[in-house]
C-alpha cells in the first residue's frame, strides 16, 4: 500500500502523464489538484502547509491558521524529514509550530493532543528565563522553545 501511494504521489508531484499509466491515478491527480489551494505547499504527507501572512505571538498565529481552516502544524511535522523539506521549501526563518508546554512545564503537547517532541536544536528546550512555553522551528527544522509573545510567522497545516 505504501509503495502504491508513493508511486501515485510521484506521478502527481512530477505531473507525469498519468493517463498512460492508469485511469485511477489520473482521477486521483485531478481530485488532489482540485482540493489544494495553489498558495499552499503540499509535500504529499497528507497535509498542506502555509505560513501566516504576518508575524504574531504563538496564540495569534494559531488563530490566523484556524481562520484559514487549519491549525499550527503538528500531525504532519512530527517527522524530522518532513520538517526539513518544509523548512527548505518555505525558506522559513523562525516559525511557530503547534507544540507547547503551556499547560504543564516540560510536558510538551502538540495542538492535536499528542504528547512528546523530537529533534530539538542543540541545548533545547531550555526554558530560558523561565518563560519559554511555545515552540518554533529553528534552523533546518529543529525545534526551539521560545516565549509565546515573540513575533514569528506561524506554520499552518491542514489535511488534504
Amino acid at each position: 500500500m505504501f509503495y502504491a501511494l508513493l508511486s501515485i504521489s510521484l506521478l502527481v508531484v512530477h505531473n507525469s502523464d498519468a493517463q498512460n499509466c492508469c485511469p485511477e491515478v489520473e482521477q486521483i491527480r485531478r481530485e488532489l489538484q482540485a482540493s489544494v489551494d495553489p498558495s499552499w505547499f503540499v509535500p504529499f504527507n497528507g497535509f498542506q502547509y502555509k505560513l501566516t501572512s504576518e508575524k504574531h505571538s504563538w496564540t495569534d498565529a494559531r488563530s490566523e491558521c484556524q481562520r484559514m481552516g487549519a491549525d499550527l502544524a503538528s500531525t504532519g511535522i512530527r517527522s524530522f524529514e518532513t520538517r526539513q523539506i518544509i523548512w527548505r521549501r518555505l525558506t522559513v526563518g523562525y516559525a511557530w509550530a503547534g507544540l507547547s508546554d503551556i499547560e504543564s512545564e516540560g510536558n510538551y503537547v502538540w495542538v492535536d493532543g499528542v504528547q512528546g517532541s523530537y529533534y530539538w536544536r542543540s541545548g533545547e528546550p531550555n526554558n530560558a528565563g523561565g518563560n519559554e512555553d511555545c515552540v518554533n522551528f529553528a534552523e533546518n527544522g529543529y525545534l526551539n522553545d521560545n516565549e509565546c509573545s515573540f513575533q514569528h510567522k506561524g506554520l499552518c497545516e491542514k489535511r488534504i
